[in-house]
């Protein structure tokens, strides 16, 4: 079976849940060949791994944990032209790949390729349709998180399937497939708590702190920065391009592959509110403090959907984020306790391996 991915490279959460289900998909069919459409986060991950191509994707401008209408128009407003023409110059390496299906994930290039090769195409991606309608219900969400769904939505419409990863709640739908988190591996995976502290050099369990690829996260980073030395606490940061300096309890690490390693020894993980980060969170049983992208529909949607389960953070002001981490380590005890009571399967990536397979194979 021939597989070609169009992966967005915001930041590297699609990047490393569409690695997963290639992974499930070789060990279901090892004569799975695999082609990489992406950029900027999303090809320096699969370099290396996979056959790449480059295209041209979104830009997400700003290092504030708000998304705007104006920059994000003033930076992507040539993107509908940019897509056409993309897919208009990668038609021809792609129908030398001639892929049995085409999977992407609000990359519209890709379903425009799909509808030139006459290929089945596959959205990919953990926007929840059905979750929106309950969340706008009561939250009247502004216009600039309704465009985002209508967009989203049109994009699922567009494809021929859709397949849709939910945080926590298993659903049934008669227009998509949903399937459960998409996670990279499982806390038995890897070596005990106590090598791994001794290979990780630790003497305490640290809070980690996961800001993702994109630069959204910098200012977290940078009020906790300000704040940190406050606490009797070791902050590990991971990722983001974020040029921070590491200082007493303070620690940054750029993007690591190393991170489910620290995840499993930590007593805690803040992050903004990312699908993959959350889900890797809820299977390996951390509490959490979540920082949802303002008027970032999916993340919105994510933090909704962990209202029970998580702290959920607003203000990335020091004083306030301050009050934020006090209130998130004094609930850490009983937070471990609930993370517990989740038995998660979390075996999305199995799951959307078997569709696209049965799929690619529907004749």
């Amino acid at each position: 079976m021939r597989v070609l991915f169009f992966v967005t490279g915001i930041g590297y959460g699609d990047a490393t849940r569409v690695h997963a289900v290639i992974d499930e998909l070789i060990k279901k069919d090892p004569e799975t060949k695999v082609l990489i459409a992406g950029y900027d986060c999303s090809l320096d991950y699969f370099k290396g791994k996979f056959r790449t191509i480059k295209i041209s994707g979104y830009r997400m401008p700003g290092r504030e944990m708000k998304f705007t209408l104006s920059s994000f128009v003033s930076n992507n407003y040539m993107l509908p032209i940019i897509w056409f023409f993309t897919a208009l110059r990668l038609k021809k390496e792609a129908k030398k790949f001639n892929p049995d299906i085409i999977v992407t994930d609000f990359e519209p290039a890709g379903i425009t390729i799909a509808k030139f090769l006459k290929k089945k195409s596959v959205a990919l991606y953990g926007f929840d349709p059905e979750l929106y309608e309950t969340y706008k219900a009561q939250h009247k969400p502004n216009k600039l998180m309704a465009m985002e769904a209508m967009f989203l939505k049109k994009v699922y419409n567009m494809a021929d399937y859709s397949i849709i990863v939910s945080l926590i709640r298993k659903r049934k739908s008669l227009i998509y497939n949903y399937v459960e988190p998409i996670i990279r591996g499982r806390p038995r995976q890897l070596i005990s708590e106590a090598k791994l502290m001794k290979e990780l050099n630790l003497e305490r369990r640290p809070i980690l702190v996961m800001l993702g690829g994109s630069h959204f996260g910098v200012s977290l980073a940078k009020s906790l920065a300000k704040v940190s030395s406050e606490f009797n606490e070791l902050f590990i940061v991971f990722g983001s391009g974020a040029e921070i300096e590491s200082s007493g309890n303070f620690k940054y690490i750029p993007f690591s592959r190393d991170f489910l390693k620290y995840l499993k020894i930590s007593k805690g993980l803040i992050t903004l509110a990312g699908q993959n980060t959350l889900s890797e969170g809820l299977v390996f049983k951390k509490p959490m403090l979540v920082f949802p992208i303002q008027d970032h529909v999916e993340q919105q949607l994510n933090a909704y959907s962990l209202k029970d389960y998580a702290v959920i953070g607003r203000n990335m002001m020091p004083e306030s984020l301050k009050k934020s981490i006090s209130e998130f380590i004094a609930k850490i005890p009983s937070m471990r306790y609930d993370a517990e009571k989740l038995n998660m399967d979390a075996n999305g990536a199995e799951q959307t391996a078997d569709i696209i397979l049965r799929l690619a194979r529907k004749k």
